[in-house]
């Protein structure tokens, strides 16, 4: 049979009476796989490895060019440069950020248990790296809470260790704050370096795609932890008071234990500047830049106006010597001359590493989209990778820590109107003069503003518990990933949130798979749709035609299930072949004088009767609906 012609007719009921019934036709020839395969091969003329290599290796301006522009977009940027249309919008926004970036390059600096400079420089080095590789205008890469948060995880054991060295020592040394310091600066640099190298080696492999494995719902139960645990990071410098550091599992809860063992020890002055500081950031960021949002140019730059006022009153009441608050201290001008740290022990961290890498491109990546969909703006994945790990393994030679994209100041250059990658020569410019000349004035900043600013900015991260109740509504399973993955990130470590995340989603994908259960689709009777037989009065089957719906993925691991559902609810091809065999030798007897009735009673004086039921609505076709997963 060369053509087929499928008709589709639907009853309209009743209350469609009036019009005329509605008639799909599809006309087109029927192929088997090798007949389709045959007619339409690649006629693509075959080459052979010497004619492919030569290809490969040929030179020309265009080609040169080509690479230029996949590898560098900013010379595109630049190509294409309107300078009338884009210099005010790039210019505008790139400032902006930059006022959100200062203090929270400080804050996260020390968050990752460094010094405020090394925050800088984790802003400055990344912001100017990106500009060179990336291809997305409202990514704002630099400092980030969570990979600051990882950071200090990685620098405090290292520390630990380095100190550890010198118990039992005869001569009853111990390690200054300085040489404990440039441990720390080592691993975070190591650390970098390592980031850089893993994100780079994916962006060449073009490994862009890992991170449609990433789950929404493990991301954000992953990254509302780590709110959580930075947000607590903070809760001492409020109150002022110094509590042990604890590694491993369940050390957020000894955290909390200690702290409150020490209560008594609580600075009023360190929790009134707190509080005053996070009553002004709260009340300005809500009910100010959020609420007038849309009738607002730009919002107002509150951090960067609490942190100059704090460090101003902090410097003429002199707050250190006065009300024993503890502040900022020096922030050397200039930069440090670049430097290869020592890998002797990059053993212990490389899996910290892969860690930061993995969750840098699914925070940088994620927000990339979400802009690039809003605005209509591409970008390459593959290429936004090289460039996140460029912005790291180059950085990680001077000082800096593993970074990212932060939300807030991703949102702001796109609600800003931000035109092409080279807004972040602003950005740049400004921190320049910040490293260089007006890092000093910010000595006398109270850390408890830093503190409060920090846990201010984790309000929306830490507002995603609210989504909970819309989750568990859509999908059990994703609810189940998001509680897993976050309570076991607080209640023991990120680490191992880490791992029960990824474990918990893997296992309930088998679960899923192993649990769906097919089922049989009609028509409606009141329009052209296909409907799961369930007993509904409006819902009929197609006549001798039966459509099976498998809700998964058709695999090795679900396709015996599958099948026995087959064969249960439509057709066991053994009993078939048994009920066969039977009509068969009935045929054979008639012949020898019986008569063989099929379906209705008969009666005869003449023949010995033998009646054989028979589905007058038998199956002539079968209709599979589903998915064909991987070919291992």
């Amino acid at each position: 049979m060369d053509e087929q012609s499928v008709h589709l007719v639907s009853d309209i009921g009743e209350t469609m009476a009036a019009e005329s019934a509605k008639t799909l036709t599809l006309v087109r020839k029927v192929y088997t796989q090798e007949e389709f395969d045959t007619k339409y091969k690649d006629e693509k003329l075959p080459t052979g490895m010497l004619d492919k290599l030569k290809k490969k290796t040929q030179c020309s301006r265009r080609k040169v060019g080509k690479i230029l522009g996949a590898y560098l977009p900013v010379v595109k940027a630049v190509r294409t440069y309107k300078l009338k249309e884009y210099v005010l919008g790039d210019s505008l926004s790139g400032l902006t950020v930059s006022f959100m970036h200062l203090p929270q390059a400080m804050g996260f600096g020390i968050l990752a248990s460094l010094r405020p400079i090394h925050g800088l420089y984790s802003t400055f080095f990344p912001v100017l790296v990106y500009l060179l590789f990336g291809t997305s205008p409202f990514i704002s890469f630099g400092t980030n809470a969570v990979m600051a948060l990882l950071t200090q995880t990685v620098v405090e054991r290292e520390a630990d260790s380095y100190i550890a060295s010198f118990v039992g020592q005869s001569n009853g040394t111990h390690p200054t704050e300085d040489e404990i310091m440039a441990v720390k600066i080592g691993a975070s640099m190591a650390c970098c370096i390592l980031v850089g190298i893993i994100l780079t080696g994916m962006g060449l492999l073009k490994l862009g795609i890992i991170t449609t494995y990433l789950s929404v719902s493990f991301v954000g139960g992953f990254t509302t932890a780590a709110a959580f645990h930075i947000m607590s990071s903070q809760v001492p410098k409020v109150f002022g008071i110094k509590v042990k550091t604890f590694a491993g599992a369940g050390k957020l809860v000894l955290m909390y234990i200690d702290l409150f063992s020490k209560i008594d020890q609580t600075e009023l002055a360190e929790v009134s500047i707190a509080v005053i500081s996070l009553i002004t950031l709260l009340l300005v960021k809500v009910c100010i830049n959020e609420k007038y949002r849309e009738k607002m140019t730009m919002p107002i730059p509150i951090d960067l106006i609490v942190v100059i006022i704090g460090t101003i009153i902090s410097h003429y009441a002199n707050f250190e010597d006065n009300f024993n608050v503890k502040i900022v201290g020096p922030i050397p001008n200039g930069f440090e001359a670049p430097a290869v740290p020592n890998f002797d022990n990059a053993g212990n961290f490389i899996s910290d590493a892969f860690v930061m890498a993995i969750l840098s491109l699914a925070m940088s990546i994620s927000m990339a989209k979400l802009c690039s969909n809003k605005h209509g703006l591409p970008i390459d994945d593959n290429q936004e990778l090289i460039a996140y790990g460029a912005s790291n393994l180059i950085s990680g030679f001077f000082q800096c820590f593993p970074t990212a994209t932060a939300p807030p100041r991703t949102m702001l250059l796109s609600s800003l109107g931000a035109r092409t990658t080279l807004n972040a020569i602003a950005t740049s410019s400004f921190f320049l003069l910040v490293i260089l000349f007006i890092g000093q004035l910010f000595e006398s900043l109270p850390l408890s503003v830093l503190a409060a600013m920090i846990i201010v900015s984790m309000k929306e991260l830490l507002l995603q518990y609210q989504n909970l109740p819309n989750i568990w509504k859509v999908n059990k399973y994703d609810f189940v990933i998001w509680v897993v993955t976050n309570s076991v990130s607080i209640l023991v470590d990120l680490n191992y949130g880490i791992i029960a995340g990824v474990s918990i989603s893997i296992f309930l994908t088998v679960v899923n798979d192993q649990l769906a259960t097919g089922h049989l689709v009609g028509l409606s009777t009141a329009e052209d749709v296909m409907v799961r037989c369930s007993g509904n009065k409006y819902v009929k089957e197609v006549t001798g035609i039966k459509i099976f719906k498998i809700p998964t993925n058709l695999y090795f691991a679900t396709a015996e299930r599958m099948k026995f559902q087959i064969f249960r609810r439509i057709l066991n091809p053994k009993k078939y072949l048994k009920r066969m065999q039977k009509l068969s030798s009935l045929a054979k007897s008639a012949d020898a004088g019986s008569l063989v009735v099929v379906g209705k009673e008969h009666s005869s004086t003449e023949y010995n009767v033998t009646k054989v039921d028979v589905d007058e609505n038998e199956v002539k076709a079968i209709v599979l609906d589903f998915f064909i997963g991987p070919i291992y």
